[in-house]
């Protein structure tokens, strides 16, 4: 009886009111500093680890479910859940309720849901099915990741930090900290959010740090500007040669206390685009690079990497969006990424006509955009991102992928831009050694 209930819960999906993906930078908070340095969630109140588990199938879709308890606290908090690792196109049922429903099972994504979840006892189902455009993703690799690994619930007050932008450049032979952190206030009435930070260079020396606060409009978002003299510390600079990283955290501070910690590494200097080439500092990068996915954990993935760079490869062409470790690690260990699209449309490549190729369909461009807009908010802050690639290299070219190069070259104004099956067509900004 219960399964049927949800199969027709599912079948109700069109009329439901689905929950809103939101696009941003990946991060979860912490309750205290130390937590936030060792990435511990063990203590944090207000994170949940979602590992749904089997109740049943229907048909062709497999139904795995979790129950969570929200305390009364939440009332003042907004509830993320946070999904990646699915290897189906998924539908979500909190409470009996379809709120979410995606195609793209590749791209880890968060979704807002505390217009769904009530205090007390919830029931969050997981509804694995086929997907509606399979075409898609023909081409990509089997993960080596187990299912469902990464997923968690977490809330942040509603008056908190919602993104940021991070970036030390180089300008007249010292490294300046531009960071804007993006504050979001969720209450009806104007509030006052007191955000703090601190920056220590890579040797762990403290540079600065301070609490400023500032007036958010009710049910609006702003911007906290923090502009940094940090020196002339050229040695700190980035690269997969030396990969030095800045550490920051931000955090909320209310009643006199730090609450929500959020950790943030910062890569000094900036990957450039100029004349056919990359540049990491104004140094041409020589791309060596191999295809390659995050292994089954991340102390595998660790010997991966390093094993790849002792053979000199310093490039990765992962062939979808990978979970946030592996970023961390490319960071820490010094290696370049092409980041790409979770879009390997292998059918018909050479087909132009309207609908030929999947990348030529014009139905499926707003696909396209939500992979692509996915793909770069969550990770766009990692220096070891030196270029976005739209695609798989069998992935044909039209009207879908037109789009996704306008898109990415108007919020990517410094790294490249790549279609490698482009065919000599304007949507790429290079595709040689690919």
């Amino acid at each position: 009886m219960k399964k049927l209930a949800l199969l027709v819960v599912f079948m109700a999906v069109c009329s439901a009111v689905l929950a809103q993906r939101t696009y941003r930078s990946q991060f979860t908070l912490y309750d205290t500093r130390e937590d936030s340095v060792n990435r511990d969630h063990s203590k944090t109140l207000n994170y949940i680890s979602y590992a749904p588990q089997k109740m049943g199938d229907i048909g062709s879709i497999a139904m795995y479910g979790q129950k969570i308890v929200v305390p009364a606290s939440w009332n003042d908090y907004n509830a993320y859940l946070h999904i990646e690792n699915t290897f189906s196109a998924y539908d979500i049922a909190i409470n009996g309720s379809v709120v979410i429903s995606a195609e793209d099972a590749a791209t880890p994504a968060d979704y807002f849901i505390s217009p769904y979840l009530r205090q007390g006892e919830n029931e969050v189902v997981l509804l694995l099915r086929p997907s509606n455009c399979p075409e898609l993703s023909e081409g990509t690799a089997k993960s080596r990741l187990a299912q469902f690994s990464g997923c968690y619930i977490f809330a942040q007050h509603r008056a908190s930090i919602f993104d940021y932008d991070a970036a030390i450049v180089q300008r007249e032979g010292k490294l300046h900290l531009e960071l804007d952190i993006i504050a979001g206030n969720d209450f009806n009435v104007e509030e006052t959010i007191s955000i703090g930070y601190d920056i220590y260079t890579p040797e762990r020396k403290l540079v600065d740090y301070a609490v400023r606060e500032f007036n958010v409009a009710a049910k609006s978002r702003d911007t906290l500007k923090v502009r940094i003299d940090l020196g002339a510390e050229l040695r700190y600079l980035w690269s997969a040669a030396k990969p030095s990283l800045y550490r920051t955290t931000l955090y909320i501070k209310r009643g006199g206390k730090p609450f929500e910690y959020l950790p943030v590494r910062i890569g000094a200097g900036k990957t450039t685009f100029e004349g056919g080439n990359i540049f990491r500092n104004g140094k041409q990068i020589v791309i060596k690079d191999i295809a390659y996915n995050a292994n089954q954990s991340r102390t595998q993935s660790r010997k991966d990497i390093l094993a790849l760079k002792s053979k000199g490869y310093n490039t990765l062409r992962p062939d979808a969006p990978q979970p946030l470790w592996f970023y961390d690690l490319c960071d820490q260990l010094g290696v370049y990424v092409i980041e790409q699209v979770a879009v390997n449309a292998t059918a018909e490549p050479n087909n132009r006509a309207i609908g030929g190729t999947t990348s030529n369909n014009p139905q499926l461009v707003a696909q396209y955009l939500e992979r692509t807009k996915s793909m770069y908010y969550r990770t766009r802050n990692h220096p070891c991102i030196i270029a976005y690639s739209l695609a798989g290299k069998e992935s044909g070219n039209g009207y879908c992928l037109y789009k996704t190069y306008q898109w990415l070259k108007s919020v990517e104004i410094n790294r490249p831009v790549i279609c490698i099956s482009a065919d000599g067509e304007w949507n790429t900004d290079f595709v040689s050694g690919l």
